[in-house]
Protein backbone atom coordinates (compact mmCIF):
# COMPACT_ATOMS: atom_id res chain seq x y z
CA UNK A 1 0.00 0.00 0.00
CA UNK A 2 0.81 3.59 -0.50
CA UNK A 3 1.46 5.99 2.14
CA UNK A 4 -0.87 8.98 1.43
CA UNK A 5 -0.47 11.87 3.50
CA UNK A 6 -3.53 13.64 4.27
CA UNK A 7 -1.97 16.32 5.48
CA UNK A 8 0.40 18.61 4.56
CA UNK A 9 2.61 20.58 7.13
CA UNK A 10 2.96 24.47 5.92
CA UNK A 11 4.92 26.30 8.28
CA UNK A 12 4.35 29.97 8.71
CA UNK A 13 6.19 32.97 9.71
CA UNK A 14 4.19 34.88 11.73
CA UNK A 15 0.37 34.79 13.28
CA UNK A 16 -2.72 34.40 10.89
CA UNK A 17 -5.95 35.33 12.40
CA UNK A 18 -8.90 33.62 10.57
CA UNK A 19 -10.89 36.16 8.49
CA UNK A 20 -14.05 36.32 10.45
CA UNK A 21 -11.67 38.17 13.58
CA UNK A 22 -10.10 40.46 10.47
CA UNK A 23 -13.26 41.41 9.56
CA UNK A 24 -15.16 41.88 12.81
CA UNK A 25 -12.72 44.26 14.01
CA UNK A 26 -12.35 46.37 10.61
CA UNK A 27 -15.89 46.70 11.13
CA UNK A 28 -15.42 48.15 14.49
CA UNK A 29 -12.59 50.90 13.05
CA UNK A 30 -15.48 51.41 10.29
CA UNK A 31 -18.28 52.49 12.96
CA UNK A 32 -15.47 54.72 14.81
CA UNK A 33 -15.04 52.23 17.65
CA UNK A 34 -11.26 51.71 16.74
CA UNK A 35 -9.37 53.91 15.36
CA UNK A 36 -6.59 51.69 13.75
CA UNK A 37 -6.63 48.44 11.76
CA UNK A 38 -6.81 46.37 15.11
CA UNK A 39 -6.61 42.92 12.78
CA UNK A 40 -2.73 43.94 11.58
CA UNK A 41 -1.52 45.08 15.72
CA UNK A 42 -2.72 41.54 16.56
CA UNK A 43 -0.83 39.65 14.25
CA UNK A 44 2.40 41.98 13.95
CA UNK A 45 1.86 43.00 10.60
CA UNK A 46 2.07 46.68 8.82
CA UNK A 47 -1.40 48.53 9.60
CA UNK A 48 -3.50 48.81 5.87
CA UNK A 49 -5.03 51.81 6.99
CA UNK A 50 -5.02 54.12 9.74
CA UNK A 51 -7.78 55.97 10.97
CA UNK A 52 -11.31 54.94 10.05
CA UNK A 53 -11.98 52.99 6.32
CA UNK A 54 -14.08 54.18 4.38
CA UNK A 55 -16.22 51.38 2.22
CA UNK A 56 -17.08 51.96 -1.53
CA UNK A 57 -20.07 53.57 -2.13
CA UNK A 58 -22.86 50.59 -2.79
CA UNK A 59 -25.05 51.01 -6.07
CA UNK A 60 -28.14 49.40 -4.26
CA UNK A 61 -28.22 52.24 -1.62
CA UNK A 62 -29.99 54.47 -4.06
CA UNK A 63 -30.07 58.62 -4.31
CA UNK A 64 -29.50 60.45 -0.62
CA UNK A 65 -32.63 61.61 0.57
CA UNK A 66 -34.02 64.90 1.16
CA UNK A 67 -34.32 66.61 4.41
CA UNK A 68 -37.02 65.80 6.35
CA UNK A 69 -39.33 69.25 6.61
CA UNK A 70 -39.64 70.99 9.90
CA UNK A 71 -43.23 69.52 12.01
CA UNK A 72 -45.39 72.49 13.95
CA UNK A 73 -45.92 71.36 16.87
CA UNK A 74 -49.85 70.95 18.34
CA UNK A 75 -50.72 74.35 19.75
CA UNK A 76 -52.91 72.80 23.00
CA UNK A 77 -52.06 69.77 25.01
CA UNK A 78 -55.06 67.45 24.40
CA UNK A 79 -53.99 65.39 27.25
CA UNK A 80 -53.49 68.04 30.29
CA UNK A 81 -55.25 67.32 33.37
CA UNK A 82 -57.27 69.85 34.81
CA UNK A 83 -57.72 69.99 38.12
CA UNK A 84 -60.70 68.29 40.16
CA UNK A 85 -63.03 70.07 42.26
CA UNK A 86 -65.01 69.08 44.80
CA UNK A 87 -68.44 69.17 43.74
CA UNK A 88 -71.19 70.92 45.71
CA UNK A 89 -74.14 69.19 46.79
CA UNK A 90 -76.11 70.85 44.27
CA UNK A 91 -74.46 69.95 41.20
CA UNK A 92 -73.96 66.24 42.63
CA UNK A 93 -78.06 66.69 42.48
CA UNK A 94 -78.01 67.30 38.68
CA UNK A 95 -77.22 63.99 37.89
CA UNK A 96 -79.91 62.00 39.74
CA UNK A 97 -83.42 61.29 38.17
CA UNK A 98 -86.03 63.49 39.91
CA UNK A 99 -89.39 61.14 40.57
CA UNK A 100 -92.82 62.52 41.45
CA UNK A 101 -94.16 61.28 44.22
CA UNK A 102 -96.95 59.17 42.98
CA UNK A 103 -94.27 57.18 41.01
CA UNK A 104 -92.23 56.26 44.62
CA UNK A 105 -95.90 55.20 46.13
CA UNK A 106 -97.15 52.78 43.29
CA UNK A 107 -93.71 50.67 43.46
CA UNK A 108 -94.10 50.81 46.83
CA UNK A 109 -97.48 49.24 46.60
CA UNK A 110 -96.00 46.46 43.94
CA UNK A 111 -92.93 45.99 46.07
CA UNK A 112 -95.37 45.28 49.02
CA UNK A 113 -97.92 43.25 47.34
CA UNK A 114 -95.78 41.10 45.61
CA UNK A 115 -94.20 40.24 49.47
CA UNK A 116 -97.43 39.36 50.16
CA UNK A 117 -98.13 36.91 47.43
CA UNK A 118 -94.36 35.33 47.96
CA UNK A 119 -95.53 34.74 51.40
CA UNK A 120 -99.00 33.04 50.60
CA UNK A 121 -97.42 30.95 47.94
CA UNK A 122 -94.54 29.83 50.21
CA UNK A 123 -96.47 28.42 53.40
CA UNK A 124 -99.10 26.79 50.75
CA UNK A 125 -95.75 24.93 49.54
CA UNK A 126 -94.45 24.24 53.15
CA UNK A 127 -98.16 22.31 53.48
CA UNK A 128 -97.54 20.60 50.49
CA UNK A 129 -94.07 19.46 51.26
CA UNK A 130 -94.96 18.22 54.56
CA UNK A 131 -97.93 16.12 53.10
CA UNK A 132 -94.96 14.75 50.64
CA UNK A 133 -92.95 13.52 53.76
CA UNK A 134 -95.46 11.97 55.37
CA UNK A 135 -95.85 9.91 52.35
CA UNK A 136 -92.69 8.67 52.41
CA UNK A 137 -91.79 5.60 54.26
CA UNK A 138 -87.97 5.82 55.37
CA UNK A 139 -87.66 2.26 55.05
CA UNK A 140 -88.53 1.63 51.79
CA UNK A 141 -86.41 4.70 50.52
CA UNK A 142 -83.15 2.56 52.42
CA UNK A 143 -84.51 -0.78 50.97
CA UNK A 144 -84.27 0.95 47.60
CA UNK A 145 -81.04 2.72 48.10
CA UNK A 146 -79.32 -0.53 49.63
CA UNK A 147 -81.17 -2.44 46.39
CA UNK A 148 -79.66 -0.08 43.88
CA UNK A 149 -76.21 -0.02 45.17
CA UNK A 150 -76.23 -3.97 44.60
CA UNK A 151 -77.30 -3.54 41.30
CA UNK A 152 -74.14 -0.97 40.39
CA UNK A 153 -71.50 -3.03 42.43
CA UNK A 154 -72.57 -6.35 40.61
CA UNK A 155 -72.36 -4.53 37.16
CA UNK A 156 -68.89 -3.29 37.72
CA UNK A 157 -67.85 -6.91 39.22
CA UNK A 158 -69.32 -8.71 36.40
CA UNK A 159 -67.52 -6.34 33.73
CA UNK A 160 -64.54 -6.60 35.27
CA UNK A 161 -64.78 -10.64 35.61
CA UNK A 162 -65.71 -10.22 31.93
CA UNK A 163 -62.70 -7.86 30.66
CA UNK A 164 -60.43 -10.23 32.39
CA UNK A 165 -61.90 -13.28 31.36
CA UNK A 166 -60.63 -12.00 27.97
CA UNK A 167 -56.73 -12.02 28.45
CA UNK A 168 -57.13 -15.65 30.57
CA UNK A 169 -56.21 -18.55 28.65
CA UNK A 170 -58.30 -21.10 27.73
CA UNK A 171 -57.79 -24.80 27.98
Amino acid sequence: MKNKTLYKQVVIIGMVMSSNWASNLDMLAQNGVLDFDAASFVTGQAPRYVGAPSLPPSPYVGPPLPPAPALSQPQVDEFHQKKAKIPTKEEQNKDYIKNPTWKKLLFGALAIGAVSVGIVKLKSLNKLTKNLFNKISFKSAKKFIVDKGKIVSDFFKNGWNKFTNLFKKKP
